[in-house]
């Protein structure tokens, strides 16, 4: 009997001499878990995925602004150079075979001097009907070079049109700067091409306007020469 009890007072006794510390009372066989341990672990963790969801964020913004930028560089499918520069061709055709007087600046003064003459004393009536016939085929030609340009103006209206419209459907579905900037720049091209038309049209008005006049002042001065070669010296007139 007295040695059960002395058994039972070891049992008892036993857990206070071998149990392990305050903070370590989980366990699943030989392992034993410790509880702040594992609370800090799970928070270590927890703050290792927030650092990876951030850095994932920031990947996914430099992407988009990657995106973004390379948006920015797209080219519009459509660039209208070629046309203009054919339609600019055209009407430079067109003024460089003017069949009245050149538009080169020494050749105008040439042609000018030869057919639009200042003195006519010298010259006989064969010559100056000779010059005045020019001076009607050059102001006809001029007239006739004019409508060349104009109508040929015109007829770039409907290719204008075309490309207007063209450039406006790229900026509707432009995705990026390059591409608006593109667009805008074909556009104001677009307006510098119909500016140059116009000066072209109105340099060949203005020459055929001169050449009209021009022959109108001969005409005039032509007659005063065959007026005095009519009437003659003052003398034929006195007695």
């Amino acid at each position: 009997m007295r040695r059960r009890i002395i058994a039972a007072l070891l049992l008892a006794a036993a857990p206070m001499t071998i149990a392990p510390p305050a903070h370590a009372i989980f366990g699943v066989g030989d392992i034993v878990i410790d509880p702040s341990n594992l609370a800090q672990n799970i928070l270590t963790a927890a703050n290792t995925l927030e650092q990876i969801n951030n850095q994932v964020k920031q990947l996914q913004n430099e992407a988009d602004m990657l995106i973004n930028q390379a948006n920015n560089l797209v080219r519009t499918g459509y660039n209208p150079q070629a046309e203009i520069n054919r339609l600019l061709g055209e009407i430079v055709v067109l003024m460089d075979r003017a069949r009245s007087i050149s538009y080169v600046v020494s050749e105008t003064d040439r042609l000018f001097q030869e057919n639009f003459p200042e003195d006519y004393s010298a010259w006989s009536r064969t010559q100056m009907a000779t010059a005045a016939e020019k001076q009607w085929v050059s102001a006809r030609s001029a007239f006739n070079d004019t409508l060349l340009v104009q109508s040929q103006i015109v007829q770039t209206l409907k290719a204008d049109t075309s490309s207007l419209d063209a450039m406006l459907a790229e900026t509707a579905v432009a995705e990026g700067n390059l591409s608006v900037s593109q667009t805008g720049n074909q556009i104001a091209a677009l307006g510098v091409k119909q500016t140059m038309q116009m000066q072209e049209m109105m340099a060949a008005q203005y020459r055929a306007d001169a050449l009209a006049r021009a022959r109108d002042l001969q005409i005039e001065r032509e007659g005063r020469e065959k007026l005095a070669r009519f009437v003659g010296g003052a003398s034929a007139y006195t007695r």
